[in-house]
């Protein structure tokens, strides 16, 4: 809309004639415009929006939240004002609007309308004489009588209009559940007085209800346009409401959060904002709809951004109303770097005193020790993850330590400035740190960047304090380290991490005896070890005896964490026992052959995580060789069972033997960093006990095309899906649902035909994608596997049938030697396969 429309606009609406001369001066005055550097610096990693004036911003919603207010809303309504002046009816009759057109309803006819702000004009859905809305309508329950409806961008509107008698009125339903019943002209023109217009709230699923309803009855142009969201539509929503509110944001992980999980911001720059939210394509939604995973809550009564996509006003009862989907899904992450652009910290600082953070630090005193944690955060249900490094310390001299803490300056600051400028990410488990973190006594943190904060929960609310001069940070690591020292358990657990990959490789002969409380079974295997330290790959084999049977087994470690194990019966031939695990797999027996879990299960035996205070006595002797024998008894905290360890390591770290309680684990004839080592291809076996594992949990069909592609599949691995108009990733575990469909009834090549190797042309490794199809490319360890499954969303035709489904299989990137396989599949099967790539089950 043009100034000179909004001028004339303004002249039409009833408001002050002061209001009336600042918003015609808002609107004349020239745009303040950013230059294009200014504004790439404030969004980093989006493109520029066409820049606009925060005070039009304000002036252009202030016009159409007045004319909203007034006559309904909207494109349609905004037409209707550049009419004469209003008919003024002076009747005054008791009986309700809504009450006189129900008791006439027979000699009105009534005509249904939809309406979007985006799309344009009311869009006639159809002319009828179906009565049964007031039927709907009396059937609601809670319908509350208003004083005034808050505007929406999208209603459903009825006309009703007698011939005979020249009566005419208008029922005209918003999106956030606002109706009003008005009197209107022959031309719509509410006829303005107080008996003739009545407002009422009857909820936004009545909208929904009925707004799904008359988009049954038009054409898919019309339910397209519905959807639509224009860039003026953003602006009008963004601004209006950001300008109301004050300039606090919280970020919350989901709906029904609490304190400990709030992380509290100021927005720096609305106008920047606004800008960025303007330039992504959005959708209008139903509220149930929105998905309120990571969300920020931008002003007390401002817009809410969800990292998932969404946009929605905060307050429950936001004029305007609207609420809205990114329409390219790819662009989440787009999303979440312009707001976190203009997030900055706006919190009151004040001076702490030296008292002050004396009293703070007063427990060190009574509890003298501290702890550190760095790795994945948590304690799941099968033990401690691999990754965890948690450490004891000693705290000497602690008031001379708190003394030359307090003799620092600091100041207040809020917890989450704390959090983000200590923490590389707390959007997941994986808590990395960027420098040292000590806990202190239960009670504090100090981080070597100089942070203090209050360790009780995570409550956003708890005290945190900042050195005030940035000259001081270089301070704090050499206090911690005058007086504060490892406990000497938690040094030979360090001593004993650092040794299970502070080398290139091992290679070995192993016995083990007697039975530990992971395998669940008494052992006694003899075996070699293959170790490529550098790579986390590992092989064991052996045979002996295990549960009471002869035996072979193979253990295998494919990457940090990634192990996987079969146990054969000599006696019949067959696997009686095959698993994929990691070490903190709670529900599956473990392999009684894992050297590095060996080393990795006494390494957190001596750095426990939260078990309060470990108590052990460690005697050391050296035994000749290079290596050392350590005799470790006491508990990992109280109420702890009771430790007697023996174990021998090298002055590297590297565990040779261990015995306890009647188990024992030893090394022969083992060779370290040896010039001629060779590690064993472990990739196939670990396919093959995968694919047994993914069979047997996923109810596969017995029988695959390719054995190796479901083996090659875990469950957290992230897997590219391509369609036409957008890339999205899904787990391992969504993937693998395809199966039960894909190898229904059989996978071999009796239903699955070859189709050849040069049916697609142009076909390039990491680049796949046909047009028509929903794309899933899956890379396993030697292979690139690519699924097609025909897209019935797309605009494009599928090249090869719309019942067909191909695999490919890719031996490599040079020759593009490759397998490919078709199958046709019912449309029902078809179905089940995108509903499973749309939303992962």
């Amino acid at each position: 809309m043009r100034p000179n429309e909004y001028d004339d606009l303004l002249k039409k609406i009833k408001c002050s004639d002061d209001f009336r001369k600042r918003m015609q001066e808002k609107l004349s005055s020239e745009p303040v415009m950013i230059t294009e550097t200014e504004y790439a610096d404030s969004v980093s990693g989006t493109d520029v929006a066409p820049q606009r004036s925060w005070s039009r911003f304000a002036a252009i919603a202030a016009a159409f939240v007045l004319v909203g207010g007034a006559v309904g809303g909207g494109a349609y309504y905004f037409n209707k004002m550049k009419n004469d002046k209003p008919v003024v009816n002076e009747e005054n009759e008791s009986e309700s609007i809504y009450e006189k057109v129900k008791a006439n309803k027979d000699i009105f006819d009534m005509d249904e309308y939809v309406w979007n702000y985006s799309a344009g004009a009311n869009v006639l859905v159809k002319e009828s004489s179906n009565y049964r809305l007031f039927d709907f309508l009396d059937g609601i329950e809670g319908v509350k009588k208003v004083d005034d409806c808050p505007n929406a961008f999208r209603s459903v509107r009825f006309s009703f209009s007698d011939s005979k008698s020249e009566k005419h009125y208008d029922f005209s339903l918003r999106e956030n559940g606002y109706g009003f019943w008005q009197e209107t002209d022959e031309n719509g023109n509410g006829v303005y007085s107080a008996q003739n217009k009545e407002c009422y709230y009857y909820g936004k699923d009545v909208f929904e209800k009925l707004f799904d309803k008359m988009l049954r009855d038009v054409d898919s142009e019309t339910v397209e346009a519905m959807s639509k969201t224009s860039g003026d539509e953003i602006l009008s929503f963004v601004s209006r409401h950001l300008e109301n509110s004050d300039n606090s944001v919280i970020a919350y992980p989901w709906l029904g959060y609490n304190e400990s999980e709030v992380s509290e911001y100021s927005i720096t720059d609305k106008e920047a904002l606004t800008n960025s939210l303007m330039q992504f394509e959005w959708v209008k939604i139903k509220e149930s709809e929105f998905e309120y995973n990571n969300c920020y809550d931008i002003g007390d009564k401002g817009i809410r951004v969800s990292e998932l996509g969404y946009l929605m006003a905060v307050e429950d009862d936001p004029d305007p109303y609207g609420c809205y989907k990114l329409k390219n899904e790819i662009e989440k992450e787009k999303l979440v770097d312009a707001v976190k652009s203009v997030l900055g910290y706006d919190a009151e600082s004040r001076d702490a005193t030296s008292e002050e953070i004396r009293e703070v630090l007063k427990p060190v005193i009574d509890e003298p020790k501290a702890t550190t944690w760095d790795g994945t955060k948590g304690i799941p249900q099968g033990g401690q993850y691999y990754g965890t490094i948690y450490r004891y310390y000693n705290v000497n001299e602690p008031e001379s330590f708190i003394n030359e803490l307090a003799s620092f300056e600091w100041v207040t600051c809020l917890r989450t400035e704390a959090e983000n400028n200590v923490y590389i990410d707390t959007d997941n488990l994986d808590y990395t740190t960027v420098c040292q973190i000590w806990d202190l006594a239960r009670s504090y943190s100090i981080s070597e960047n100089g942070y203090l904060c209050e360790n009780t929960g995570y409550d956003s609310k708890l005290r945190c304090y900042k050195l005030k001069n940035e000259r001081d940070k270089d301070k704090i690591r050499p206090i911690v380290d005058k007086y504060i020292t490892m406990t000497e358990g938690s040094q030979l657990a360090e001593k004993i991490r650092m040794g299970i990959d502070n080398y290139d490789n091992l290679e070995s002969d192993y016995v083990i005896e007697g039975s530990d409380m992971y395998s669940g079974g008494y052992a006694s295997l003899r075996g070699h070890l293959y170790y490529d330290a550098k790579n986390h790959k590992m092989y064991m084999n052996g045979e002996g005896t295990f549960d009471g049977k002869e035996v072979t087994i193979e253990t295998i470690m494919n990457g940090e964490d990634n192990s996987a194990y079969r146990v054969i019966d000599k006696a019949t031939g067959e696997v009686y026992r095959s698993y994929v695990y990691c070490i903190t797999s709670p529900m599956i027996p473990r392999s009684p052959a894992h050297y590095v879990y060996a080393s990795k299960g006494i390494e957190q035996m001596l750095g426990p995580v939260w078990a309060g205070d470990p108590e052990y006595n460690i005697e050391s002797r050296d035994i000749g060789g290079g290596k050392t024998e350590y005799n470790i008894s006491g508990r990992q905290g109280e109420g702890y069972d009771e430790i007697n360890k023996t174990i021998v390591l090298t002055e590297g770290g590297q565990l040779i033997s261990s015995e306890s309680n009647g188990y024992s684990f030893r090394l022969e004839n083992y060779v370290f960093d040896s010039d001629s080592f060779e590690m064993v291809d472990i990739s196939k076996i670990f396919e093959e006990i995968n694919y047994e594992d993914n069979k047997r949990d996923y109810q596969l069909p017995e029988n695959s095309l390719y054995p190796e592609l479901i083996g090659g599949i875990t469950s957290d691995m992230d897997i590219q899906v391509i369609r036409d108009n957008y890339t999205k990733n899904l787990y391992g575990y969504n993937i693998l649902e395809l199966f039960k469909v894909l190898d229904k009834d059989g996978g071999d090549e009796d239903f699955w035909l070859l189709h050849g190797s040069e049916f697609k042309s142009g076909s390039k490794h990491g680049d796949r994608h046909m047009n028509g199809y929903c794309t899933i490319i899956i890379e396993t360890e030697k292979y690139e596997f690519v699924i097609y499954v025909p897209d019935d969303e797309s605009k494009n035709k599928p090249e090869w049938g719309d019942n067909s489904v191909l695999i490919e299989k890719h031996y490599g990137t040079e020759n593009e030697s490759h397998d490919s396989y078709y199958r046709d599949f019912s449309d029902s099967d078809l179905n089940t396969l995108r509903q499973i790539i749309i939303n992962g089950y």
